[in-house]
């Protein structure tokens, strides 16, 4: 069963709204690329082990922390008998391992996969000991994408190749898979451990002034929208959708974008280029979210989910 589901990274999540209010730098635009395909690998493998979710608890997305060191597990199975853990590698392209060291081809390094993934399994032995349990970890790297090629792969090693995935996968249904109080209890520890922000995220230099005002379209993202009546339509791609659910998605990218600004009808009012009115935005907010102060003192809090 899959008892914690991956979210999209903040950063991930930032980045897009970013992509459509500014002009990207070309710093921002790589790790744009990089998030989006990391993440894009990470759901892939999450649909591979979705056969076995029913047979395994699978935990996706784990940030932990022990002492003073915070590390994340990619993807995480609880079997019978131990505890697998994988880093999904989402690498297309041409490398080359060497000298225990892995190299882009032609000349680039970058950070040994297998080094990363040895460091977070011990890392989770060691919490869970302390926490009372005791099963044995075994670790992998997975590489998810079939356009990948390693040169001089080592055997019986840790990776999981793009060829050796459907091997491995057989190997997963072969796995003694009865569960019993111990891993529910494991479960439900490595679940209220998890912290919901790292402190290690990666910031943007951006500005409130600087970003692009309007509704875009959530289809085509396109800013070429017009108000008929209670609907916002699209005139790149017709997409239509109520103004209620467009102001929505706005105060949303508000708070992806700015959580330490203080979310205003005002504020809102601006994200959306003033289509909206300032009577509807003010209805939005009361109706999701919890209203502090008071007159010209007025902001919102996240409190109930964001519905119409």
């Amino acid at each position: 069963m899959i008892l914690k589901e991956r979210s999209k990274p903040l950063e991930l999540q930032r980045l897009e709204v970013l992509n459509r209010r500014i002009s990207l730098t070309t710093k921002q635009h790589t790790n744009y690329l990089q998030y989006s395909k990391g993440y894009e690998g990470e759901r892939l493998f999450d649909s591979l082990v979705q056969d076995f979710s029913e047979k395994h608890i699978v935990l996706t997305d784990l940030l932990l922390q022990f002492n003073d060191t915070v590390f994340q597990i990619d993807s995480l199975l609880i079997t019978q008998e131990k505890i697998l853990i994988y880093e999904v590698k989402n690498f297309t392209g041409e490398y080359i391992f060497e000298q225990d060291k892995f190299l882009k081809l032609p000349q680039q390094e970058i950070q040994n996969p297998l080094h990363q993934v040895a460091r977070s399994s011990s890392l989770l032995t060691q919490l869970i000991r302390r926490a009372g349990f005791n099963l044995p970890t075994q670790s992998h790297v997975i590489f998810v994408n079939r356009n990948f090629t390693l040169f001089n792969a080592p055997p019986n090693t840790a990776m999981i190749l793009p060829t050796q995935i459907e091997g491995h996968l057989k190997y997963l249904q072969t796995i003694p898979s009865r569960h019993n109080d111990l891993h529910k209890r494991l479960m439900e520890k490595l679940i209220e451990l998890h912290l919901d922000k790292s402190p290690y995220q990666q910031q943007f230099d951006y500005t409130y002034e600087e970003i692009k005002k309007g509704i875009t379209c959530a289809r085509c993202h396109s800013y070429k929208i017009k108000l008929i009546g209670r609907m916002i339509n699209c005139n790149d791609c017709d997409l239509s959708e109520s103004y209620v659910d467009s102001v929505i998605r706005t105060i949303n990218e508000f708070l992806i974008l700015f959580p330490d600004m203080k979310l205003t009808v005002i504020n809102v009012y601006e994200l959306c280029g003033e289509l909206i009115s300032k009577k509807v935005i003010s209805h939005t907010l009361q109706k999701n979210f919890k209203k502090m102060g008071s007159n010209r003192w007025t902001y919102y809090v996240r409190e109930k989910s964001m519905t119409e």
